[in-house]
């Protein structure tokens, strides 16, 4: 009951201090009223391993769980799909981007030492945001996460604290018109039992 205390406190604190700061105003972004879906995420272990890919992609794997918890609580019309790394059985899961591989090059970053560490995370709020690309709309849900240790990781290699200048993140998944969210939810439960049988 006190640590379920606590979580909330250290909740609305981070999102009190990120709605005064402006470092998030001009983000091109929605902030979700989904108090349910934050409640949720934040009693999960806030931690992952840094990882990379064989093209450098350099990312934290984080529990599937945060996916998976927030697909069932989101309130939204439509359905929310989840992101095909993370239905994907060669996919790389739940995880937050810290390097893309144009910048290692760029950067002549060839190695990472800090690969198999563990780095913490706060989850701040839930999000969405538009995209546009190739003339098609794309509306993406994701969990914002405040992560001082992948800033200072990313400066130690000469580059800006933040990836694209953006706020690092978890991608819950995509919205789509169609069938209802509860639909969607059983639809992502089969695919999680899939998967962990496949496991």
């Amino acid at each position: 009951m006190l640590k379920s205390f606590i979580q909330k406190f250290f909740v609305i604190v981070i999102l009190t201090t990120s709605l005064v700061s402006p470092v998030f105003a001009a983000e091109d972004y929605h902030v979700e009223n989904q108090p349910q879906v934050i409640e949720k995420v934040v009693q999960l272990e806030q931690k992952g391993i840094l990882k990379q890919k064989d093209n450098g992609y350099l990312y934290v794997e984080v529990s599937r769980d945060f996916i998976a918890e927030a697909l069932l609580l989101i309130d939204a019309q439509g359905k929310i799909v989840p992101p095909q790394h993370y239905t994907s059985k060669k996919g790389i899961g739940a995880h937050i981007s810290v390097m893309y591989e144009d910048e290692q090059i760029l950067n002549e970053i060839w190695e990472i030492k800090e690969l198999g560490q563990e780095f913490t995370f706060t989850v701040m709020e839930l999000r969405t945001v538009k995209l546009n690309k190739n003339n098609k709309v794309k509306k993406l849900w994701l969990l914002a996460v405040a992560a001082p240790e992948l800033e200072k990781l990313r400066e130690s290699y000469g580059l800006s604290s933040r990836l694209k200048g953006h706020d690092f993140h978890i991608t819950i998944g995509s919205q789509v018109p169609g069938k209802s969210q509860l639909k969607a939810h059983e639809i992502v439960l089969e695919e999680i039992e899939e998967l962990e049988e496949a496991a």
